[in-house]
């Protein structure tokens, strides 16, 4: 939350600043996009959930070619935004897109094979829940990818960007401790250079 207490645009994208801001921050994240990606491997017998979609350009430029994707967000907007991004699949019956809350998935148990959180963990008002609610949703070594943009690790000061946006910064061991606590077999935690990241974290964990 920022200082009067609302989420800033960056955590819940609103309205028509809420949808550009959003198409900007999916510009700025192609990169990420592509080491994310590149980390998670997606095959086509997945069936794969992204957690803070946005605009949906994730799920319709790295996941195009798996069976199903879904995807959860807590901006009603970006959940009408990414329908129209990816509304051929929704209409083929591949595509689902929910609006909801990381700590209550409104998945069954075992649905996917892998999860992605892509720049929003930060935001998540309750981490340990929400990986645990991944964890549930995931089947037996299925596995999840997180990437951290800014971190504790990356030796640069976030105060300002902290407090106007609400965000919180973790540790590679913070992140792999919450993994095992979460349930999740086995982690990785790999740190990649991208533009204005010098420290990207892209953690990954396998359940």
């Amino acid at each position: 939350m920022n200082q009067k207490g609302k989420l800033s645009q960056a955590a819940k994208p609103t309205g028509f600043w809420g949808r550009i801001a959003a198409r900007l921050m999916a510009y700025g994240h192609r990169p990420v996009y592509k080491k994310v990606a590149a980390v998670l491997k997606l095959q086509p017998e997945d069936d794969f959930l992204e957690i803070g979609f946005g605009s949906g350009n994730f799920l319709k430029s790295y996941a195009a070619h798996v069976r199903s994707i879904a995807g959860l967000e807590y901006s009603e907007d970006m959940v009408k935004l990414a329908s129209h991004c990816n509304r051929k699949r929704i209409e083929a019956g591949t595509a689902e897109l929910r609006f909801g809350d990381a700590a209550q998935l409104p998945w069954e148990e075992g649905k996917f094979s892998a999860v992605t959180v892509t720049e929003t963990f930060y935001f998540f008002p309750n981490p340990l829940e929400s990986l645990k609610e991944i964890h549930r949703v995931l089947r037996p070594e299925g596995r999840l990818v997180i990437s951290l943009g800014w971190n504790a690790d990356d030796g640069r000061d976030h105060t300002n960007y902290v407090k106007k946006q609400g965000i919180r910064l973790y540790t590679g061991k913070e992140i792999q401790a919450m993994f095992q606590e979460a349930g999740f077999s086995e982690s990785s935690i790999t740190y990649l250079k991208a533009p204005k990241m010098p420290k990207l974290m892209v953690a990954r964990a396998v359940k």
